[in-house]
């Protein structure tokens, strides 16, 4: 049972969001697609990789105690956001519209494993685990979701625009922002700790619907624009 709620907690929520994410950009809601499926589904492909090396970074982090935890948690903010830096920004992705989107599948999966792997092992931990764990685990999993969709989608969206540097520290900030405030639940295992886990949920709830909602439309009419103006020259 613990096996079936982690996979549904880590698969689930990802894959729902990357469809309901990229439907409006390729058939049939427009003529010509933004993007390439194989393209999508190879960095989706290859976030799943990732997630499970991310989230066994993170484990051995969480066993980090005292002074230098705040650093290990910067350290890991700042690693994981590099490497999606790096990846994203290749030159054969930089100024390409689709890589703003291959931001999304890469981000949904890592999502898919982090979350699932996190959720298991936090089970787990639980002697004889019922619906209240599974439920308030898989809730933190759908965090780890948000988080993981909406930083690598900003990254992606910079490399497009050719501010990389820009929207990799606000996705930074994001993760950064997120860690501190889930670090006493994870630390101290203190599932009482609402507050924290309140604040960090509406941060990344806020990040993923900006970017959905107001950033991707704001890349493609943009793009549109430009498209047009080279038409006309």
């Amino acid at each position: 049972m613990v096996q079936v709620v982690s996979a549904a907690a880590g698969f689930g929520p990802s894959i729902i969001l990357l469809y309901f994410t990229l439907r409006n950009y390729t058939t049939p809601a427009v003529k010509l697609p933004f993007f390439d499926d194989t393209k999508i589904f190879k960095f989706f492909a290859l976030g799943v990789v990732l997630g499970m090396v991310l989230y066994a970074f993170e484990e051995w982090g969480r066993t980090i105690s005292g002074d230098i935890l705040i650093a290990a948690v910067l350290l890991f903010a700042v690693m994981e956001s590099l490497l999606k830096l790096i990846i994203l920004n290749f030159p054969r992705f930089q100024r390409k519209v689709d890589t703003a989107f291959c931001g999304v599948a890469l981000g949904l999966g890592i999502a898919c494993t982090f979350t699932f792997a996190s959720v298991y092992v936090s089970l787990l931990s639980v002697e004889d685990p019922g619906a209240t764990e599974m439920v308030l685990f898989s809730l933190i999993g759908l965090q780890f979701v948000l988080l993981h969709g909406s930083t690598t989608t900003m990254i992606g969206i910079g490399v497009v625009r050719g501010e990389a540097r820009d929207y990799f520290f606000q996705a930074f900030l994001v993760h950064l922002s997120y860690s501190l405030l889930m670090m006493p639940f994870f630390q101290l295992g203190a599932p009482w700790n609402f507050m924290g886990v309140g604040a960090a949920s509406m941060i990344v709830v806020y990040a993923y619907v900006r970017v959905v909602n107001t950033s991707l439309p704001a890349l493609i009419a943009d793009a549109k624009r430009l498209s047009q103006k080279k038409r006309k020259s």
